[in-house]
């Protein structure tokens, strides 16, 4: 399977699979508002999320943004390089919004 291939079924598995994994925190809280406002997401949150949410978050916006960009090519590298930035971004401005860095360095 091509790199390329490789990360498409990646993202694709991530997508599928995140919502299950979550299902069993909804079971256990159904009165939790269950939609998310992309651009109302903080960059403190993102930072207070455990490991696994975070990278997952990540790799969505990293999607939303490629997607919204109509880009049918993305480069590996650049992306890890604004993922240092964001998450550099989100360190010096808690309070910013994650869509306005995703904007800014994606």
């Amino acid at each position: 399977m091509t790199s390329m291939n490789k990360l498409l079924a990646t993202f694709l598995l991530t997508i599928i699979i995140s919502p299950a994994l979550t299902l069993s925190s909804l079971a256990q809280d159904t009165s939790e508002d269950t939609k998310v406002e992309l651009n109302q997401i903080s960059c403190r949150e993102l930072l207070k999320m455990p490991g696994k949410d975070k990278e997952l978050t990540f790799i969505f916006f990293h999607g939303f943004m490629t997607a919204k960009k109509n880009q049918m090519v993305i480069d590996r590298i650049a992306l890890r390089e604004a993922t240092d930035k964001i998450t550099d971004y989100c360190i010096n401005n808690p309070d910013s919004m994650l869509m306005t860095a995703f904007e800014e360095y994606r």
